[in-house]
């Protein structure tokens, strides 16, 4: 399961669907969460459509800045808490694994250094209980050092520290990343070029536990002055409560009719040598297993290929 989070810079224009359609195809994502799409509530939900999605939430844009969607697939079950033109904050689950809904909060950062404050002091009245996990994700508009800076004025401490402050008091923890270490240029000459980590992925300790694997990666987009970032959960599917694993038992052996169920099934092989021939192979012996010893084997045998 993924999730991606892209700043795209208006979607009121052919060039810039055409982007968002081409990486939506590429990479796929369960969840995606966008910022500044300029385009109104309704105008959102046409585009969610092309880009196949059934579930939307957009908040319009106010004029022609702003505007904030996050849109799911059906696979993944989302409710929505509470939201406005910088947050949508919901709670997720899979509905293909048997793990539990955890808090998902999608960030649009007040882009006036003025009023970054009323960001922070959002991220605070959402603090979810320490026990259940929460993911933020999305543009911050804001760095957590110097390093994620380069070219223009020096970031001051003060504005630093205060979203760093807000990190403290979540109890989150940045969640890193793969690939270029900016995320937004300016993209002017080099004299005059000024790029940041704008975007990010921050979670507490429970989601982290959650997802040990999780990994972030910075992609390429050439339409918009911000790169997308995707979340790969990468984590190892359980199957729901009810279904079991397979787990090869002992005793099985001594069974008269396990070594004919195997031979059987060998010895029925179509495609012999090739992989095709032995998945149907282990296949014919789980469906026997299943008749000669009253247990679904199938799931596990399946699991094995």
């Amino acid at each position: 399961m993924s999730l991606l989070s892209w700043n795209t810079r208006g979607l009121g224009n052919p060039r810039g669907v055409r982007a968002l359609s081409d990486l939506v195809r590429e990479e796929d994502p369960m969840v995606l969460f966008l910022q500044e799409t300029k385009l109104s509530e309704k105008g959102m939900e046409k585009l969610k459509y092309r880009l196949g999605y059934k579930n939307c939430l957009a908040v319009s844009s106010e004029g022609r800045s702003g505007g904030i969607a996050l849109l799911w697939k059906n696979d993944v079950n989302i409710v929505i808490k509470n939201y406005s033109r910088s947050h949508i904050h919901a709670t997720l689950q899979d509905n293909t694994t048997a793990d539990d809904s955890w808090f998902f909060t999608g960030v649009y950062g007040q882009p006036d250094p003025s009023r970054r404050h009323e960001t922070w002091n959002l991220l605070r009245s959402l603090k979810v209980p320490s026990d259940k996990g929460w993911l933020l994700m999305g543009d911050f508009n804001e760095v957590l050092s110097p390093n994620e800076k380069c070219g223009g004025r020096i970031r001051t401490d003060k504005q630093i520290q205060a979203f760093s402050e807000v990190i403290d008091d979540c109890e989150l923890l940045d969640l890193g990343f793969k690939g270029n270490p900016f995320t937004w240029c300016n993209k002017r000459e080099p004299a005059q070029c000024i790029s940041e980590r704008l975007d990010r992925c921050l979670a507490n300790l429970k989601w982290k536990a959650l997802f040990k694997m999780a990994s972030v990666s910075h992609g390429s987009v050439a339409y918009s002055d911000h790169v997308p970032i995707k979340l790969q959960l990468q984590v190892n599917r359980m199957p729901r409560k009810g279904k079991k694993l397979f787990r090869f038992e002992a005793m099985w052996v001594e069974e008269k009719s396990c070594k004919t169920i195997i031979e059987k099934a060998w010895g029925e092989g179509f495609g012999e040598g090739t992989m095709l021939g032995v998945m149907g192979q282990i296949r014919r012996c789980g469906q026997q297993y299943k008749i000669d010893f009253g247990i679904l084997l199938t799931h596990g045998l399946l699991s094995i290929q």
